[in-house]
């Protein structure tokens, strides 16, 4: 891949963590990986259209920006505490399933009404169930940088996938939401008990399932290796409470079974040797 595609996508995230998580605290996140994705897909493609622009000639990849955007907004006014606390969940849930909705409008012009119901309701489920499994997990995950790094990681590990399933793009875009939160992490390692919040399953959650989603509708990633990296959220949900308060043991007990089921994900993924040398 080239080199400078990759600082491309990777140095805007990082830098907007860092400024802003170290200016404003980890409060910042969800703005900073909003903003770092804005400019890595800007300088890896092109400026994003704007929404009303949007709707009149729909681009999947670009409503995808703004569908992370719009969950990470979601996540900033939870943290702030603009939100009634009832209505963040649902609000987030909601608003994951929407940008999905968003992302596959174009395809769906072209959809017969039971494909729109598989795959676009279908998908904005998945979406929503993504978001409030991260948010259940991160109500119970220690007050530690190792949630925060687990996630990073995740979102690495997606990157990848995409990237397998011939989208540079999309595996570069979701690998700059990866970057800002391992920076963020990294800005905010000096403060002792800072960790994730349940707000921030909003951006995290949507941007997992999104982009593994974006993957193989947009992209050529196989429902197979798909449904193996969306399943792969279940283990953290199921021993969310798992080890209290000490983030070694949550890792040691929640985290095996999440990434065997990506690593399948990533092996399923991988383009078949051709017998014939061609």
């Amino acid at each position: 891949m080239d080199p400078v595609a990759l600082l491309k996508g990777a140095l805007p995230p990082i830098a907007a963590a860092l400024l802003l998580v170290s200016w404003r605290g980890g409060r910042a996140l969800p703005v900073a990986a909003a903003l770092g994705l804005y400019v890595a897909f800007g300088l890896l493609k092109d400026w994003l259209a704007w929404p009303h622009e949007l709707w009149a000639a729909p681009n999947g990849t670009s409503w995808l920006v703004w569908g992370v955007a719009a969950l990470a907004l979601v996540a900033a006014l939870e943290h702030a505490r603009l939100l009634p606390a009832r209505a963040c969940g649902g609000l987030s849930a909601a608003t994951g399933a929407a940008a999905l909705w968003l992302v596959l409008d174009k395809l769906a012009q072209r959809w017969e009404p039971l494909e729109i119901a598989l795959h676009v309701g279908g998908g904005g489920a998945i979406v929503a169930m993504s978001v409030l499994c991260v948010r259940g997990v991160l109500a119970h995950a220690p007050r530690s940088v190792a949630p925060v790094a687990w996630f990073a990681l995740l979102l690495s590990l997606d990157a990848a996938l995409v990237t397998l399933g011939k989208s540079a793009l999309l595996g570069q875009l979701c690998g700059a939401v990866a970057a800002a939160l391992g920076a963020g992490a990294g800005a905010t390692v000096w403060r002792r008990g800072w960790s994730l919040a349940p707000a921030d399953g909003a951006w995290i959650g949507g941007a997992h399932a999104l982009f593994v989603l974006a993957g193989v509708q947009l992209g050529y990633l196989e429902w197979w290796p798909a449904g193996c990296a969306l399943a792969a959220l279940l283990p953290l949900w199921a021993l969310r409470r798992a080890g209290g308060g000490r983030s070694w043991k949550w890792l040691l007990v929640a985290t095996p079974a999440s990434l065997l089921l990506m690593g399948a994900a990533l092996w399923l993924a991988l383009p078949e040797a051709d017998p014939y040398g061609y």
